[in-house]
């Protein structure tokens, strides 16, 4: 009799445990399925981010490891646009971001050398070379069409589609610097070797610093009448094939990769013994490259002394983002910034033995994964 109960009572807990555990089931399979029904928010604005390698998020490094697999865009998402972009809650705000960054643009080229330039800057560049040579953007735009165009027509489609831009970013013009730079070194080197000497300096150092110091107010001028014309006709995009933009636009200024690398001369000079091509130095990489970086940056702002400009930049209504205060403060310190948020001090190499490629990743003026997300942080607490 005894047993009996006990197997009865054993069968009533077993039935006990198996209805909690059926009645479990429902209650997760019901979750799951609201989980699964729940919609994901509709879009209901974009970020459009304009400019060159930065706005890409590129670097040597993520170039050169990817160079076997064809460059997919992905790899590159670690750039202060989508930093910028995570920073506002995308999903639960409906934001979508469209990339339109070019590796290598310049202030010319952003413009393009179609009928847009032959409006407002018949001395423009071939669009976007970077896509020339065969490499795919984040949103392809193809063709001879500039980047600066097709900005036009993200923006016209997408306040077509009821997804307006409410944001756009801009960096450019470190590639017109860099330019100026490389045509410096190539035309004082030049001079040594065919003559002894250089009409800008005694040494090879100070003539680069000569020379890029005689063509600075023409640099500096081609670059802030391009970035002006560009802001316009962002503003004024009705004039030119689109529909005038009126949100929000934050211009990014430039750090200074050249500055105080190395925290000391005896630092630059153990580089050097152990990887012959960083041309590692104490001090200043390129001296008096955060002055001039600073001086760029305070007319891009619209504070300094071009008074046309600066009317411009405060019709237009443009939020200034300013790098430089982070990248290259601290003084002495300023090693421990640039070897943290950019490339300048990566000594890595990409080798693929069976196709003999060899390339460094290094020095690299490009931010590191923590620089993009320090650029990010910037525009975000200057320009919301």
């Amino acid at each position: 009799m005894s047993a009996k109960n006990g197997l009865a009572v054993s069968f009533r807990a077993r039935g006990r445990t198996v209805a909690c555990s059926v009645a479990l089931v429902f209650a997760l399979t019901a979750m799951f399925a609201a989980t699964a029904s729940a919609k994901t928010p509709p879009l209901k604005e974009t970020y459009l981010a304009l400019g060159d390698s930065l706005a890409f998020g590129y670097s040597a490094h993520t170039f050169n490891e990817n160079l076997l697999t064809g460059e997919n865009p992905a790899a590159s998402e670690a750039g202060y646009a989508n930093d910028y972009f995570n920073l506002h809650n995308p999903k639960a705000h409906g934001l979508q971001l469209v990339n339109l960054g070019c590796p290598g643009e310049t202030t010319d080229s952003l413009i393009g050398n179609g009928t847009l330039a032959a409006a407002v800057d018949p001395s423009g560049e071939s669009a976007c070379g970077y896509h020339k040579a065969g490499y795919p953007l984040h949103h392809e735009y193809g063709g001879e069409k500039s980047q600066l165009e097709a900005a036009l027509e993200v923006i016209a489609t997408e306040a077509a589609l009821k997804t307006p831009v409410t944001t756009v970013s801009l960096n450019i013009g470190a590639n017109d610097e860099l330019h100026t730079i490389g045509a410096c070194k190539t035309e004082v080197t030049e001079e040594f070797v065919t003559k002894g000497h250089s009409k800008y300096g005694a040494t090879p150092e100070a003539a680069v610093e000569n020379c890029i110091l005689s063509h600075v107010e023409g640099l500096f001028t081609h670059i802030l009448t391009n970035v002006g014309t560009t802001l316009f006709v962002l503003r004024e995009g009705a004039k030119f094939g689109g529909v005038n933009y009126t949100g929000k636009i934050v211009l990014q200024g430039g750090y200074d990769p050249y500055g105080r690398v190395y925290k000391s001369a005896s630092e630059a000079t153990a580089i050097n013994a152990s990887f012959p091509w960083m041309e590692a130095r104490g001090g200043e990489i390129l001296p008096n490259s955060n002055a001039l970086a600073g001086d760029l940056n305070l007319e891009e702002s619209g504070q300094g002394k071009a008074s046309p400009y600066k009317s411009l930049v405060a019709a237009l209504g443009i939020c200034y983002a300013n790098p430089q205060s982070r990248f290259n403060a601290g003084g002495n310190q300023e090693w421990k910034r640039l070897q943290a948020w950019t490339n300048m001090a990566n000594t890595t190499t990409f080798s693929y033995l069976p196709l003999k490629i060899e390339r460094h990743n290094g020095p690299d003026i490009h931010p590191t994964a923590a620089g993009y997300e320090q650029l990010a942080k910037v525009m975000k607490t200057a320009c919301g």
